[in-house]
């Protein structure tokens, strides 16, 4: 059975980008803006509904990212924080946080289970198996569900080729990073099969402690069961075995930023996630999908941030011992009728996770401030939660007349934990065994507007929620009373191309949040989480692309934002109503200039800036920001490529992350208050690759 190859490429298309929902169901790529809709039309100019960017394989391609965040970074308004060994956290119209406020997704659907959330999550993607990543700013709840406050950022599993090739590449760096990349993709008959994957380490670096081991794979196999249903299967595996450095003290970062005071921290990580599914046209009109997908996960720690010095040369800490287990189903059906398209589906996910934690006594030389050895002591906590999580939702788009159109989304959440405590219920040890769930309506309305041929116009308002995570809960004897956290989002934004060569991409947001969590200082000592926050986000987002001529182009993506509380008060003696956010930068964004001098080189200059910021939420301790230069230069000649990376070109002293525990009163005493996890220093990379089939002839 032969599929005609236009209608076999527009389901796949469609395929990409779509999962529980349409929300990705158009293709945004800045660089020529080509829009793949949801019936598989394209045209030359973005017309998603919501302010979306998209980062494709072309990019991809050309930056040969070690971190996820180094393309990421090129679209307006993302940044994600380099925390080391692919370990981050991310800032889309929130602070640089490590808050459940972002949903995850791989081919739409999520990647982890809601109440468990990860700010490291991305180290479970593999990205040699992706051809893009899709980035929804502002909430998205009404999509994708809980965690979609900041955002929703999707990674897209890259298709079968239609006759064999395959690749392979190696790199290494001057700071010991050393990497494999391998990948093989062909198609028989009906039936096609691509697999990738890399293993990366490090050894000796710049920093004293950050040895690491990363393995990632992804096998997906599509089988075309007609001309218009196709049966696709994706499995990704990713293993990370890595030593936690952690941060350092103010004298420390500003003379030896290199130095750690660890040499026994860890963090294992083994995923495996599988989906299998059926997406196609079933009838005349209609896109139906369904897919059923399995996780299993487990994460052991023994992690710095737990660590807490107890005296001059003792400390105390403990291991975390985390595993779950999912299994899930998302559907869908989209009919289109006239000008009238409608989408309706649901999900269901079931994910047993357990949690175990163990005390550590810690010797500490009071010297060198380095923690030598420890012993395991009594078992903290040792419970079991089973999460549940139930929706339905439905899209809608009208198009009326002189190119204007509405649309509008609603779904409905219910999650539910089911927590049972294997010890004696104490202040320690956790909350005595019950069950809470969580319920929220999520809306969305909007507008677009074809203004011109080359100006396409959308606005609207979204709310987004999140429920209180697990360890919120029932980390205490006592269960606090909380409430799902809500945001309320009013965006309007333009894509626009006001000369030849010239393509704008800008927004403009305000999002207001509230029953946010805080830790709450009831006396002197001893605090717990409540609904006692109110934010607001707001700001603009700008991206343009200039492709001057064949040989010069540049691409902006820049943003000013603030992040402020509107109501937050800790404890009686504080409130910081009015105060900035600690980590919220106004000012953040790149600039990359590339030129080609001929077709198969490229060389590109790119800056990353990222303005000051305060440290603490009394505003007090503030962080300068910095500017980094990177240089990345390419050579292709047939199948090989050819590429040599200088990354932090000028040897920028600077911190990826800045914070303070300063209350604004009082002395302030920065080596025991101001943390700092300090950036790498300037860094060499070269590669080589060769490239066969589809790719490389």
């Amino acid at each position: 059975m032969s599929a005609t190859p236009t209608l076999r490429s527009s389901v796949c298309a469609v395929l990409a980008t779509l999962g529980p929902a349409n929300v990705f169901a158009s293709e945004i790529t800045q660089l020529d803006e080509i829009v793949v809709t949801a019936t598989r039309e394209a045209t030359p100019l973005a017309k998603a509904p919501v302010s979306m960017g998209k980062v494709n394989e072309k990019t991809i391609s050309e930056t040969k990212p070690t971190f996820i965040g180094q393309v990421l970074d090129k679209i307006p308004g993302v940044h994600m924080t380099d925390l080391g060994n692919e370990q981050h956290n991310m800032s889309i119209r929130q602070p640089m946080t490590y808050s459940a406020v972002y949903q995850y997704l791989e081919d739409g659907v999520p990647i982890r289970p809601v109440g468990i959330f990860n700010h490291n999550a991305l180290y479970e993607i593999n990205l040699p198996g992706s051809d893009g990543i899709e980035v929804i700013k502002g909430p998205a709840s009404s999509l994708y569900g809980s965690n979609a406050v900041g955002g929703a950022v999707n990674f897209t599993t890259a298709a079968p080729s239609a006759t064999l090739s395959w690749n392979a590449a190696a790199q290494l760096s001057s700071e010991g990073y050393r990497r494999v990349d391998l990948g093989a993709s062909n198609s028989w008959g009906d039936t096609g099969l691509r697999i990738s994957g890399y293993s990366a380490t490090r050894g000796n670096s710049w920093q004293d402690y950050n040895a690491m081991n990363k393995t990632g794979l992804t096998a997906r196999l599509d089988h075309w069961l007609s001309d218009s249903l196709l049966w696709k299967s994706v499995l990704t595996y990713s293993k990370l075995d890595t030593d936690m450095p952690g941060s350092v003290n103010e004298s420390d970062y500003q003379t030896r930023p290199g130095y750690s005071y660890q040499t026994f921290t860890t963090r294992q990580v083994e995923a495996l996630r599988a989906s299998t599914g059926l997406a196609g046209e079933l009838n005349e009109g209609g896109f139906s999908s369904a897919t059923l997908y399995y996780r299993d996960n487990s994460t052991y720690q023994l992690p710095s941030y737990l660590i807490f010095n107890t005296g001059p040369s003792s400390a105390s800490g403990r291991t975390t011992d985390n595993t779950f287990t999912s299994l899930g189903l998302s559907a869908f059906h989209r009919q289109q009728w006239g000008d009238l398209k409608l989408t309706v589906g649901g999900l269901i996910e079931a994910s047993p996770n357990d949690q175990r934690e163990v005390n550590l006594s810690i010797v500490r030389d009071p010297k060198t401030g380095k923690y030598l050895s420890y012993q395991t002591g009594s078992v903290r906590r040792d419970y079991r939660v089973d999460l549940g999580n139930q929706a339905l939702f439905a899209d809608a788009s009208y198009a009326l007349a002189a190119g204007w159109a509405i649309n509008g989304a609603i779904r409905y959440d219910r999650v539910k934990y089911d927590f049972t405590n294997h010890l004696t219920p104490s202040a320690t040890t956790g909350a005595a065994s019950q069950t809470q769930s969580f319920a929220a309506t999520s809306p969305k309305v909007g507008f677009t507007w074809d203004a011109a041929s080359q100006v396409f116009v959308y606005g609207g308002y979204s709310q987004g929620f999140t429920p209180p995570e697990v360890g919120s809960l029932f980390s205490s004897a006592t269960v606090p009373d909380l409430k799902s956290a809500s945001f309320d989002q009013f965006e309007l934004g333009a894509r626009f191309s006001p000369l030849a060569g010239v393509k704008v991409d800008a927004a403009v947001y305000l999002l207001d949040g509230q029953d946010e969590l805080v830790s709450y200082s009831i006396i002197p000592g001893k605090s717990e989480p409540r609904n006692a926050g109110k934010t607001r986000h707001q700001g603009v987002e700008l991206g343009l692309d200039w492709a001057v001529n064949p040989q010069w182009s540049a691409r902006l993506a820049g943003q000013y934002a603030q992040h402020r509380y509107r109501q937050y008060s800790p404890s009686p003696s504080e409130n910081y109503a009015g105060k900035d956010i600690p980590a919220a930068p106004n000012w953040q964004g790149t600039l990359e200039l590339a030129y080609k001098p001929f077709s198969q080189a490229r060389l590109a200059l790119e800056t990353v800036y990222l303005g000051p910021y305060w440290m603490d939420s009394a505003n007090t301790v503030e962080y300068k920001g910095h500017t980094l230069f990177n240089l990345r230069a390419e050579y292709r000649q047939q199948n090989w490529t050819f590429w040599a990376h200088a990354l932090n070109l000028s040897n920028a002293h600077y911190a990826e992350m800045a914070a303070s525990s300063y209350k604004g009163s009082g002395a302030h005493s920065p080596n025991t208050q101001d943390t700092y996890s300090p950036g790498a220093p300037r860094s060499f990379f070269v590669g080589v690759s060769y490239a066969f089939g589809a790719k490389g002839e």
